[in-house]
């Protein structure tokens, strides 16, 4: 214990580039075993001290980390489009498939007589038509709105709390 705190007292002196105090060099002289890591130290510290490293950065690399950077930018807002898109084909394959059970168990109409009747049938069916149209996308997108609101308000959350908590 008292070599390895020694030694510390080594490197600190020769980091600071102070001389080593008499009472440090009498127990350096002492012992083989911190003579030779202060050698060990003397020569590191010169060779470090002699040539410092000069890390160049490749000419292109600026360049090819902003292209990462637009690359990944673009990506990011890609997806966020074909995910609504995939969510429309859900509620729309349901909607179809309300309107094929519905027309499958009101089965097969007899042929109307012709006349104001006729007329008064084709009427009430495009009528009904239209009002399933204007419902169906409100009742079928308005769950799946509500779970995106709730979504989002979790992320702003987890956050908000991420953020608090860091130092």
């Amino acid at each position: 214990m008292k070599s390895w705190f020694t030694k510390l007292r080594i490197s600190t002196a020769l980091d600071a580039g102070h001389k080593l105090s008499v009472s440090l060099r009498r127990s350096i002289d002492s012992s083989e075993q911190l003579l030779g890591a202060e050698q060990e130290m003397k020569a590191l510290d010169s060779a470090l001290k002699q040539a410092p490293p000069r890390p160049q950065a490749p000419p292109g690399l600026h360049r090819s980390i902003m292209q990462a950077v637009r690359a990944a930018e673009r990506t990011q807002a890609d997806p966020r489009g074909l995910v609504f898109l995939r969510w429309m084909v859900a509620p729309l394959v349901a909607a179809l498939a309300l309107v094929a059970v519905w027309q499958g168990l009101r089965g097969r109409v007899a042929p109307p007589s012709k006349g104001a009747q006729s007329l008064a049938a084709a009427t009430t069916a495009l009528e009904m038509g239209g009002q399933l149209a204007q419902a169906a996308p409100s009742a079928v997108v308005a769950p799946l709105s509500d779970e995106l609101a709730r979504l989002n308000r979790d992320l702003d959350n987890t956050a908000q709390f991420i953020l608090a908590s860091l130092p």
